[in-house]
Parts: C-alpha cells; structure tokens; sequence
C-alpha cells in the first residue's frame, strides 16, 4: 500500500514539477527509493507489482533529474510528457487493482481461545503397495498435517500456507503445478508462497486437562489438504487435534520431504461415477484407516513426539468436501473408531441401503446448487440416465440418515468450493462459478461455525446452538432440503 501510494506521490510531483525545486524532488525521489527497497526486502517481489516497480523507478529518475519550467517550453516536449504520465497512471492503476484481486492473503483469525501449532508427517504404510507408481516395492506413502491447540512462541512468525517445503526451488515447482493444472502460466501462483496461516511450526502442544478430541479432513478429488487450513486452524484453537491428508496422486499436488512432488493420477469415471468411486472410495478409506492406526500409535508411544497420552481416541471424528466428505460418509458407516461426521457438498458413492445405512451422527452441508440441480431433476418426466440414478440414491442416503438423527443442511449463495478456504485467495474465484454469490469471509465463518458445533454436540458432548434449527445469526443456512424419494 505504501508502494502504491509513494508511487502515486511521485507521478503527482512530475505532474506539477514546475512549481517544485530540485532539492524537493531528490528528497521524494530518496523517500520513493527507501519505500521500494522495503518493500522488495520485507515483503518480496510479486509479478503483480512488476509494472509499479518498472514505473516507481523511471518517476524516481524524473524527480531526480526535475526539467522544471526551463526545459519544457516547446509544446511537443509537453505533450508527450502529460502522455507518458497518462501512460504511467494506468500502469499503476492496473497494477493495483492486480494486486488487489490476487493479494497475499493471511487466512482469517481462529476464533477459539487457543493458539495454533502445526507439524507435517510424512506417513509410511509398509503394509500397503502404492498402486498408482506399478512398482510393487513401493509402499503407500501419505504426507498428513496437523493441528493442535499450542504454547505460542515467542517471536516465531506464522507458518506459510505452502507448509513443510522448505527449499525455495521446491515450494516454487510445487506452485507450478497448481498452474498448470488451472491452464495459467508457470509464474502465475508463485506469490502464494507469501501466504500466512495463523500456526505456529513445531510448538510446544499445550497440556490438556484431559485428551483432545480428533478430527481427520479429506480433501476434494484433485485438490489438496492445503485447502482446509482455515477450518483445520479454526478447530484447533477451540481444542481439537486436527489431521489433514493428502491423499497422493488424488491432489493436484503433493510435497514429500525428499524433494519429490507427485500429481494427480487418480481419476473418477462420469459414465461409471458408482463403480470407479467405489474403487477410488476404497484406497481413500484405507488411507483414513492407516492414518488413525499411527495416530493411535503416537498416543501411546514413549517416543518424543510431543502427542503421547494426548489424544482421545475415543472421540474421533472425520469431515470432507466434494469425494473426501463421500469418504467420510463410508468411513463413519465403517470405522468403529470414527464417531461422527461431516459431508460438505460430495457426492455419496454408497449404494442406499436402509438395513446398512448409518445410525452415526452426521451432518449433510450441502450447497444451494446441489439444492437446485435435485429440483430440476425431479421436474424430468423421465426416470432414465447416471445423473438421476446417482441423485436418486443420493436422496434417499441423506434421508435415511436424516430419519436416523443426522443432519441436512444447505448454504444459500453457495457453490461447491465455498466449502473450502479458496474463495479466501482472490475475489476473482467467484468469476469462475466456482463459488456463489456468498461473501467469501462470511461463507467461511459460516462453514466454520457449524462444524465446530457439529464436533462439539458429538466429540465433546456439549449442548448444540446452531444444529437445532433455523438461526438468526446465519440466516443463509437452510433446514428445509427435500428429502422424499425421488422415485
């Protein structure tokens, strides 16, 4: 901000040089200099500023050298100096706005009393053979990050979103594939390795008074654990013990410790969604069942892990968005040790069946597209094709489970992503469609308060405030899907 108001001082003093002595213009030009210096040092360069840097230093060199009144007599030499500034005022112009539609974001607070700290874990399942590599030596591998109410330490700064890489090369190749994968040029998201979390690397875990209840969250088909940071952070500070997955080659991106950096591989069939979900459902499901095995383990291990005797394994609960939240549905309905759950806005791969279906609590929160695209369908004459046999099946899991004292909820103004932390990254996400007309801030302080609530009734047995029913503080959250049969 300062960068661009400095550099707007000094294309206000070209402007009017001739009313201003040289020694004025060498002081701006100095000021105009530190205020660059600063900033490429303290915050670092980003490509959106590029043209303000170009032009901050060409306005530097022109107050510096001040033509005054003297040496713009002729009209031509006035004239295409008042269209250089034209020029130049719609660089900054564009570059500011740039910067203001991609920022380097810093995540919202936590609202919980705790401090955050956060470790990354690279988990070896020798029991497992990686199936996507071919190599039969190969065992599954899963990079998991936690979070976990913490002793804030002194004078540490937050942990970057891009967590655990280290080496700048490495964070850099790692962005590049988020790139490609959204068709944007290399550079385009390297300015996301700015971005702050509100943990703290490594710090000290903070003695409970008792164990803390467990969360695991599985991400969406293609995407990564580093969108659920805001949601994971948010938990822990109200004193959960958080565990992200990355399920590899399902990510757009994964980051191993060595330098490796796998991408997606895994792939859901739309004209056989219920048979190669299934499939993919299945190694998910074992990466959740392997990741609550060693989480179990370093509760009891006397090794210096900083987690012994802290977990409460007897309250493990399990979100996801998109085919992670699926994974939790099957997971809660499978896992004895998983206790409660929550869905936001994925597709279920079960098969409906009323004898099988789960009588754990759960909750549905659901987009006010999924709400939409279930009305068109029931409006089709024709009971034929996937999408109705998918929604068909969809319907009657959720309304089972709603009989059996789950919870189906939907967001007004939401799309499928406003149940992660990317519309928090740009404004521009919304331009896509994939987010709704839901302010980003508010649609996170939304998600985030009734997951909290939901882990609160269910992990730590306290007295709902948002799961009743309609409130007046989020009016955008909807109690009335309709869950008849669709047949």
């Amino acid at each position: 901000m300062l960068l661009v108001a400095g550099c707007a001082g000094l294309w206000l003093i070209v402007l009017f040089a001739r009313h201003i002595n040289k020694g004025t213009g060498w002081v701006a030009g100095g000021c105009g200099l530190a205020v660059l210096t600063i900033h490429l040092a303290v915050e670092g360069p980003r490509w959106q500023l590029y043209p303000i840097y170009v032009v901050t230093v060409l306005l530097i060199l022109w107050t510096a050298w001040n033509p005054g009144k003297s040496r713009l007599k002729r009209g031509g030499r006035k004239a295409g100096k008042y269209v250089m500034l034209i020029v130049f005022a719609l660089i900054i112009i564009s570059s500011a706005t740039l910067s203001v539609m991609l920022p380097v974001v810093r995540l919202p607070a936590p609202t919980g009393a705790y401090p955050v700290g956060t470790r990354t874990f690279l988990f070896t399942d020798s029991e497992r053979e990686e199936r996507y590599t071919g190599d039969p030596n190969d065992n599954r591998e899963l990079m998991v990050q936690i979070w976990y109410p913490a002793v804030k330490p002194e004078g540490q700064h937050p942990e970057p979103l891009v967590s655990g890489v280290s080496d700048p090369q490495t964070a850099k190749r790692f962005l590049q594939k988020f790139a490609k994968a959204l068709e944007l040029p290399d550079f385009a998201l390297e300015y996301w390795k700015y971005f702050l979390s509100n943990s703290y690397r490594d710090a000290e875990m903070l003695g409970p008074e008792s164990p803390y209840p467990v969360v695991l969250i599985s991400h969406g088909m293609g995407t990564t654990r580093m969108l659920h940071v805001s949601q994971a952070e948010n938990l822990a500070s109200h004193g959960y013990v958080v565990a992200a997955i990355d399920h590899t080659y399902s990510t757009t991106a994964t980051v191993f410790p060595d330098g490796r950096i796998t991408e997606q591989k895994a792939a859901l069939d739309g004209a056989h969604f219920m048979a190669t979900a299934n499939r993919l459902g299945s190694i998910w499901t074992e990466d959740v069942s392997s990741v609550i095995t060693r989480l179990d383990e370093m509760n009891s291990s006397s090794d210096a892990n900083g987690f012994k005797d802290r977990l409460d394994m007897k309250h493990v609960g399990m979100m996801g968005h998109s085919f992670g939240g699926a994974t939790a549905f099957h997971v809660v309905s499978s896992d004895e040790r998983v206790i409660a759950g929550i869905n936001m806005d994925g597709t279920n791969y079960d098969r409906y069946d009323e004898k099988l279906n789960t009588t754990k609590p759960f909750l549905f929160l659901e987009s006010e597209n999924f709400k939409q695209f279930v009305e068109k369908l029931r409006q089709v004459p024709s009971r034929d094709g996937q999408d109705y046999a998918i929604f068909s099946n969809e319907i009657e899991l959720i309304g089972s489970a709603v009989r059996n004292g789950s919870k189906a909820l939907y967001l007004t103004g939401s799309e499928h992503y406003n149940f992660t932390d990317l519309p928090l990254y740009s404004p521009l996400v919304h331009l896509t469609g994939m987010t709704g007309a839901l302010d980003r801030e508010r649609g996170a302080e939304i998600v985030n308060a009734y997951v909290l609530d939901f882990f609160d009734t269910y992990l730590k047995e306290k007295e709902p405030r948002l799961l009743k029913g309609p409130s007046s503080v989020y009016p955008e959250v909807k109690f009335d899907l309709d869950l008849k049969p669709m047949k």
